[in-house]
């Protein structure tokens, strides 16, 4: 029996599968109704028409012939191909709805000046024949140049999408840090996504990079895996090996991690006893203490909304969680995991001194990070300031299977410096190219 939380989101699922259909449709119909499908046969048309059908229904294949959605157990080869041909033909889609308004509102502006002007009578006019032959050769150009620009376009997408992750390094200068703290490094790594598109091998390099940074600590936000522990990755191997990776994180002060919505939708049980197993200590709405030099620095890790939605734990509260921690006026510095970023207001209320958080993918795409921030409260990327406490929101290590694609927002491994000053300020040391 689902939850009520659980149904609301399978809900959320139904309507999101619904809308997807929406694009092969709109393209279908300007294929019987345009000037270039006219020369095409009827049996040519439905097949085109039939292959987006297709193509829109990835989510609904890999969900039911590959069993899983979040991280289907399939070949990378057999995904990229679909998300590649996927992403072009939503891509066409917004050009060719970007331009058919266009056109519209040209007409509509034309119609208006002539009715104002009075110059109606060229409604009755004879076709021109160069001029029908000039719209359809403007036509089969503006068709197939769509095409190559949405396919060439979606092939740079997914190459980005799943290349490796660069450092950014980044240095912020709290008030009142206690002076021992002065130079701590922490690395945060969020939204790995270890799936059916990603390897052992790109796992390791990770890691590699990583250790190389010299991190005092290692910070994991959530949404580290997808699917189940068994499922295959690419260039061979399972799941299971990938994360077993993570053994070879190395930082003074250790790794500790926050869950994030993916660690719920598959095996979760098995994932935190796998996490358990690699060296890595989930924070479940609760809080550790760390030494460093006489120091102290407290970092505490909040369980996901999922959580609860899943029944997997009670609602959580920052205020008591930060309670039973010492933050800067008893000596220590308060850092606080949270998965979505939406919550700094009630964190920073609660007595956080900085927040870490990821799941906006950092926008993946110029553009469609803008539709991302204002479903994130406007967070999307970088630093913010709320109510005085720096909150950094990652634009992730990896991406979600389903839809692997970056346009100009990189992948970053985040590695912030923290620093003593009298007043706040965040630099960036270098950004990821």
């Amino acid at each position: 029996m689902l939850l009520k939380g659980q149904k609301v989101h399978w809900i959320m699922l139904t309507v999101f599968f619904l809308a997807i259909v929406i694009p092969p449709i709109y393209l279908s119909m300007r294929l019987f109704m345009g000037r270039t499908g006219r020369k095409w046969s009827w049996r040519t048309r439905l097949a085109v028409c039939s292959v987006l059908l297709v193509i829109s229904q990835v989510y609904t294949i890999d969900s039911t012939v590959f069993r899983n959605l979040s991280g289907p157990d399939m070949p990378a080869w057999l995904l990229l191909l679909q998300i590649w041909l996927f992403t072009a033909m939503i891509l066409a889609f917004l050009m060719c709805l970007c331009g058919d308004i266009s056109y519209c509102v040209w007409r509509a502006l034309g119609l208006t000046t002539r009715l104002l002007r009075g110059t109606t009578r060229q409604w009755g006019r004879r076709p021109d024949p160069g001029r029908r032959a000039f719209l359809r050769q403007a036509s089969f150009c503006v068709t197939w140049g769509v095409s190559a620009v949405s396919l060439g376009t979606s092939a740079v997408g997914v190459v980005a999408g799943t290349a490796l992750p660069q450092v950014h390094r980044m240095e912020v200068v709290i008030p009142k840090l206690p002076q021992a703290l002065d130079g701590f490094c922490l690395a945060q790594l969020t939204d790995v996504h270890i799936g059916p598109l990603t390897s052992i091998d790109w796992v390791r390099q990770i890691v590699t990079v990583t250790n190389a940074a010299r991190p005092d600590l290692i910070c994991l936000t959530g949404d580290l895996t997808d699917g189940r522990w068994e499922y295959q990755v690419a260039h061979g191997g399972s799941r299971i090996g990938a994360i077993r990776e993570f053994v070879a994180f190395r930082a003074r002060h250790g790794v500790f991690a926050c869950t994030g919505n993916h660690e719920y939708y598959s095996d979760y049980a098995g994932w935190m006893s796998l996490y358990a197993d690699v060296g890595l200590r989930v924070l479940h709405n609760e809080g550790v203490v760390l030494e460093h030099d006489g120091a102290r620095l407290s970092l505490a890790g909040l369980d996901d909304d999922m959580a609860v939605t899943y029944g997997h734990a009670p609602e959580r509260d920052s205020v008591s969680l930060m309670a039973t921690l010492p933050g800067l006026a008893e000596g220590a510095l308060r850092v606080v995991m949270d998965h979505r970023p939406v919550h700094a207001a009630k964190n920073a209320a609660a007595g956080a001194d900085m927040q870490l958080s990821g799941h906006t993918h950092g926008g993946q795409c110029l553009g469609m990070d803008k539709i991302v921030a204002k479903a994130n409260r406007g967070f999307v990327r970088g630093w913010y300031t709320v109510s005085g406490m720096p909150v950094y929101v990652s634009s992730g290590v990896g991406l979600w299977s389903g839809f692997p694609v970056r346009l100009g927002i990189p992948a970053e491994i985040a590695l912030v410096t923290l620093r003593s000053g009298a007043e706040q300020v965040i630099r960036d040391v270098n950004a990821p190219a």
